[in-house]
């Protein structure tokens, strides 16, 4: 008898379904907050708060357990080493579900499944970021320049005969005037040559 048993079978099959609602959750922790229909962050819940009450004991088992769901080595790691120690006082309740409204093109009730307690991360200003990154490169730059010196290349004599038919070519096509003479050309029966 399948008593309590509800599922939400999310008109999928059961591997896809198991692996969206996976990927649903790896993404909930490693970015804290998702947007997904209302159905679907409904089901992310049922397996996200499990996960999150499992690591608040850090056993080996406990991490054998996480990682069969996550299947993904550093999330379990900053699950254990940085999501459970936020909810340490907190018994349950560790997401939540905003509604947004609805999807345009299939009119779908969208919803924002997030963390309740979340790690802030601080956000420059994109000039300060641009900056950094240019003075970043610029020393790599330096740095790989410092390290190989570029060699001068000293061209061979087959290579420079081809630079100079090249450059031969390119003066020849440059002093034909007229666009239709070079159509013309292309187009000529081997009669009238």
């Amino acid at each position: 008898m399948r008593h309590r048993k509800r599922r939400t079978r999310l008109s999928m099959m059961g591997a896809r379904r198991k692996a969206t609602l996976r990927n649903m959750v790896k993404s909930l922790l490693k970015y804290q907050r998702i947007v997904t229909t209302l159905a679907r962050a409904k089901e992310a819940k049922r397996v996200a708060e499990p996960l999150i009450t499992m690591s608040k004991i850090d056993t080996v088992a406990s991490r054998q357990r996480a990682f069969a769901i996550l299947t993904d080595r550093d999330l379990v790691k900053k699950l254990f080493g940085e999501i459970s120690p936020l909810f340490k006082n907190r018994m349950s309740g560790y997401t939540r579900i905003i509604p947004v409204g609805f999807r345009r093109g299939d009119g779908a009730t969208m919803a924002i499944l997030e963390l309740t307690e979340k790690t802030i991360i601080e956000k420059l200003p994109r000039k300060k970021k641009e900056k950094a990154k240019a003075e970043e490169s610029k020393e790599a730059a330096s740095e790989t320049a410092k390290k190989e010196e570029p060699k001068k290349h000293k061209p061979t004599l087959q290579e420079e005969k081809l630079h100079e038919k090249a450059k031969s070519e390119g003066k020849k096509i440059a002093d034909t005037k007229g666009f239709m003479k070079n159509i013309r050309g292309l187009f000529r029966k081997r009669g009238d040559r």
